[in-house]
């Protein structure tokens, strides 16, 4: 192949002299040239259906979700290009993937920790929604009914406006609940999704109790919010105070025993809390808690001395 280029580069005096050379021969030359130039001319190209990684912090862990972005372009989406009553890997490409860091319960489903294929089956009046143990199929064309964990139905609704782009993602997200939300061309659908970390946060705060650096200030906001004893989250309080005090840690402990309904506590706590604040440098959180105070004196009917 290197007495090939030689020849190809010598030029056309060159070439006159191999008249005899067999036109074949030179012909595999010069296919040989051009194969690294086409190899070196791939294109990149803008994906068709997009791929889409959405990593959603949730409960004590996470949710990911794993799908293709296909677009309207012209077309009539649901009935046409996606058939009713026929099960759809739910994007493109490959099957669409769900992940879920804990256990949950999915349109009011137990679903254990672990990473299921989500199909649907569209409908008109009712979608149906599968998560399916086989995460390695493309499209939908090795479903297997058999590999499914749940089923669970949705009512769809109609938007006024049509979506260019298919889209999947988490709506309505709180600390333990959320909507995985379907949207595409007019067609709006959701699917409850229910965490209950409260067993193993209990049980993360018993232990971390036994250790060296306890959580004090966490384990009485969590117990605070959910409205467990506000005794022992007012206790765990002043030892966070006791350890390092601060405008912050006496603000939420005059919030805890205003809902524990001891105002005159409540208030004194408030006037800890704005008389620290005062050296606090940064101007924006100097009058956020100062004005989160003077809200909470308010209320509970104390004054500012």
């Amino acid at each position: 192949m290197g007495r090939c280029l030689r020849e190809v580069l010598l030029g056309s005096h060159r070439l006159r002299r191999m008249k005899t050379l067999p036109t074949l021969a030179l012909a595999g030359c010069l296919c040989w040239l051009s194969a690294p130039a086409l190899q070196a001319q791939q294109l990149r190209l803008p994906a068709m259906s997009p791929t889409v990684r959405l990593h959603e912090d949730f409960s004590t862990s996470f949710i990911e979700l794993t799908y293709a972005r296909p677009s309207k372009r012209g077309r009539e989406v649901f009935g046409k290009l996606v058939p009713h009553g026929e099960v759809w890997r739910t994007g493109a490409n490959s099957s669409t993937r769900i992940r879920f860091g804990e256990d949950v319960k999915f349109g009011g489903q137990h679903v254990p920790a672990g990473t299921y294929a989500l199909f649907t089956i569209p409908d008109p009046k009712e979608w149906t929604f599968i998560l399916n143990k086989d995460t390695s199929q493309w499209g939908a064309y090795d479903y297997r009914p058999e590999q499914d964990l749940l089923r669970v139905t949705a009512k769809p609704r109609t938007s006024n406006t049509a979506l260019e782009s298919f889209s999947l993602g988490l709506e309505n997200l709180q600390p333990e609940a959320a909507e995985l939300t379907l949207r595409w061309d007019k067609v709006r659908v959701s699917v409850p999704i229910v965490a209950d970390p409260d067993a193993r946060i209990m049980a993360q705060i018993q232990e971390a109790m036994k250790g060296d650096k306890k959580p004090y200030f966490a384990a009485a906001q969590y117990y605070y919010s959910t409205n467990k004893d506000l005794n022992q989250a007012i206790s765990w309080l002043d030892e966070a105070i006791r350890q390092q005090p601060s405008y912050y840690g006496y603000y939420w402990k005059g919030k805890m025993l205003q809902k524990a309904e001891r105002k005159t506590e409540a208030a004194e706590a408030a006037r800890q809390s704005l008389a620290l604040v005062k050296s606090e440098k940064n101007a924006r959180t100097k009058d956020e808690y100062t004005r989160l105070n003077e809200q909470l004196l308010k209320e509970v009917g104390g004054k500012r001395k």
